[in-house]
Parts: structure tokens; C-alpha cells; sequence
């Protein structure tokens, strides 16, 4: 019997995602330098002073290029998984367009974070 990928219970499809942060967590170098970027951030907000909505909402914001990083890893893991190691203009373009996704993301939300730290 095969085993099945994904279920309707709400605490499986909770399971399902933790395991997806902590594998990207454990394979990802950005992943986790994210993750760093993150814990800095907060503890830069509450040794600022920082209400508990404005650690919040930097909490929020810093979230943002993690889950684009996300994003982009599980679509060029697919993509490589697809075509394999042979070149393509377009294959390119693509994970190209996914880094420019992720480099947006890192100034939106750490810029966010600092203007609501600092702002």
C-alpha cells in the first residue's frame, strides 16, 4: 500500500508543515541565515523598548523572506528534479526571476522591520 502524502486532520497537515521548515531549516544555508536575521531583529526590537505589537509586527515582517525563500527552494527543487543538470535559457531565466523574489522579499521585510524598530 502506498503511503499517503497528505491528510484532511488538521494536526497532520501541522506536522507536514513543521517538517517542511525544519527540513529546509537543516538542508538551506539561506534558510537559516534568515532564521538568524530573524532572532536579531526581535532581540534588537525588545532591547530597543518596543511595544509588544511593534515586536510583533517585526516578528511578521522578518517572516516574510523566509517564506519566499521557501518558495523558491521547493520550486527549484522541483525544477531540478524535472529537467535534471541540463542547462536551459529558460530553466535560467526562471530560477532567476525566483532569486529576484527573494532578494525583494529581504529588503521589504527587513526594511519593514528596521523602520518599525528604528522608525
Amino acid at each position: 500500500m502506498m503511503k499517503q502524502w497528505k491528510s484532511g486532520n488538521l494536526i497532520n497537515k501541522t506536522i507536514f508543515s513543521l517538517n517542511g521548515i525544519y527540513s529546509a531549516f537543516i538542508a538551506e544555508n539561506a534558510v537559516r541565515r534568515e532564521f538568524g536575521a530573524l532572532s536579531l531583529l526581535l532581540v534588537l526590537a525588545i532591547y530597543m523598548g518596543k511595544d509588544l505589537k511593534t515586536i510583533l509586527a517585526v516578528f511578521l515582517a522578518g517572516l516574510f523572506p523566509i517564506v519566499i525563500e521557501l518558495i523558491n527552494t521547493a520550486s527549484e527543487t522541483v525544477i531540478d528534479m524535472i529537467l535534471g543538470p541540463i542547462y536551459r535559457e529558460d530553466v535560467k531565466h526562471a530560477k532567476d526571476m525566483l532569486s529576484a523574489a527573494v532578494m525583494l522579499s529581504l529588503f521589504i521585510g527587513y526594511g519593514t522591520s528596521l523602520i518599525l524598530i528604528f522608525g
